[in-house]
This record gives C-alpha cells, structure tokens and sequence, in this order.
C-alpha cells in the first residue's frame, strides 16, 4: 500500500519509518519529496539493503539499528517529526531466505529472530522446552490458532522422539495433527504467526512504541500503521481510539485493492490506519488543506 502510505505521509518533512526493511516505503517517501526519513530496522540485512538502495538520497536517509523500544530514543525529540510509519508485515527477504527460518514453504532452521545476533529464545528453543499448556497457550494467543492444543500436543510427542530443529519438520507436525484441505492456507500459519511474535516480542514492542509515536509527532504529524493480522490490528484500533492527542484519520482500515492483491498476494491481508496529532492551539498545518483524510469505502 505504498500509494496509500504516501498520501498520508508524502507532505511530511520529516518521517521516522519503524520498520524500513528493504526500503520500498522510504524510497517512495523520499522520491514525493519527504525532506528526511530515518529508517529503523533490528535486522542488519535488511538495514545494509536499505542503505544501499537510498544511497543516491544521501543524508536525507538515516538508518538506526534495533528494536521499537532500543531505537525510538535514537531518531527523534519530542514534537520533532510529521510523520511515523510502522509496516508490521514480514518481508520477503525474511520470508523468501530458509537460513531464517520464517517460512513453512522452504525448509531452514527453526529461529525466527529478527535480529538473528539477539541472545534471546529462538524458535526452536520455545517449541523443544515449553511446557505442553504454555505452547498451547501461545499458539492460541497469537495465533488465534483454535486448535492450539492437538497442535501443542502434537508438538510434544514429536520432540520426545528427538529435538525439532527445522521448519519443515515443524510444519510436518502440524499439518499431520490438523490435516491439510486443498485451497486452503497451510495449516502451520497460525502456528508459526505465533511464535515469530513470541520470539521477537512483536506485542509488547508495538504497544511500547505507539506512545512514543504520538509522543514525537509536532501538531498535524501523523501516524500510519499498516497490520496484517487482527491482534497488531486492534491495538492500532484501540490506542487511536483513546489516545486524546490523536484523531483517527480512517473511520475503517483501509485495505490493498484487487489490481495491488494480484500484483502482490502477501499484501493481501494488510490494513492501513493512520491517525493525526491534535494541535492544541491554532497554527501552521504540517499539511497542505485538503490532504488525505479516508475511509475503506
């Protein structure tokens, strides 16, 4: 939804992108005339990828390393920035590489940490040693998975015939205890959807830094989140909702359209919501009268 991300965010002088992966988001930012967008990645590949492609802008692009709550306080000040962009989804460099270990398609080790340098649990590491409850649980909680106990169940009587090191093993044993049903979607993506936001604290990261976001916003910054699946989609919803400094700039999620959907299939399942720093007295609009201010039709 790049078109959608600079029509709210074009105008801004200055954008702090959360999760600036390869740089799609940026390079569309900076070439509509953004003044400066500092990029925040906790994975290094995608950071020298992004460095690399934004070379020709110079110092208008600044990445910093690491996670929401390392990074924010390495961007911006208070009151410093128009814009902040957070891009929950995965990319394909994550999704497409099986040393990984994101995928269920492609078989890899099973880790699943952004930051692969991270001292912090793997993948593997939370399916070998959790109990059966607290991997079920898990599984339920984010991955809204409602078959979360014959799937831990079956997680635990596999790994007592030997550690579960790969993917492909760990989506054999999903789909062996739920079953596959053709033109369906692979039983293992609610399981693996849980424990890559386990391992890399997904949650707790966006919750920590969506305060922040609205914290650095001057008067008429706005704040864009695309999700791309229902639990990142309700906190959005709920802190534009109670946030008093915000004004929900999209009544509903927008969505990608049929003609984005065909060209890229993993956009599929994102929605957009963007919100605006409420000036507390008269003054300058950041944006031009009349910008965009949506809803899904």
């Amino acid at each position: 939804m790049v078109a959608e991300v600079v029509e709210f965010l074009g105008s801004a002088r200055t954008v702090v992108d959360m999760t600036v992966g390869a740089g799609g988001h940026a390079e569309a930012l900076l070439d509509a005339g953004v003044g400066r967008v500092v990029g925040v990645d906790r994975d290094a590949a995608a950071l020298e990828v992004a460095s690399e492609r934004l070379a020709r802008f110079g110092d208008r692009f600044a990445p910093v390393a690491g996670a929401f709550s390392e990074a924010a306080a390495a961007t911006v000040s208070e009151g410093e920035a128009d814009g902040v962009l957070f891009d929950l989804g995965m990319s394909s460099m994550q999704l497409d590489h099986a040393e990984r270990g994101f995928g269920y398609r492609v078989d890899g080790p099973l880790d699943m940490r952004m930051d692969p340098s991270s001292d912090g649990p793997s993948a593997a590491d939370l399916v070998n040693n959790l109990p059966e409850q607290e991997l079920a649980d898990l599984i339920f909680r984010f991955g809204e998975e409602h078959q979360s106990r014959r799937v831990a169940r079956a997680i635990c009587r596999a790994r007592e015939r030997g550690r579960i090191e790969t993917t492909g093993e760990l989506a054999g044993i999903v789909a062996g205890a739920l079953g596959r049903r053709p033109g369906r979607a692979h039983p293992a993506r609610r399981t693996f959807q849980a424990l890559r936001i386990a391992v890399n604290r997904e949650i707790e990261e966006l919750t920590t830094s969506l305060p922040w976001a609205a914290s650095v916003l001057a008067p008429g910054g706005r704040v864009v989140v695309l999700a791309y699946h229902s639990l990142e989609d309700r906190e959005v919803k709920r802190f534009f909702r109670d946030t008093p400094e915000l004004r929900p700039l999209t009544k509903r999620p927008l969505v990608p359209s049929e003609a984005e959907v065909e060209r890229n299939p993993r956009s599929r399942g994102a929605k957009l919501r963007a919100a605006e720093r409420v000036d507390p007295e008269p003054s300058s609009p950041h944006f031009p009268a009349g910008s965009a201010t949506r809803s899904e039709p």
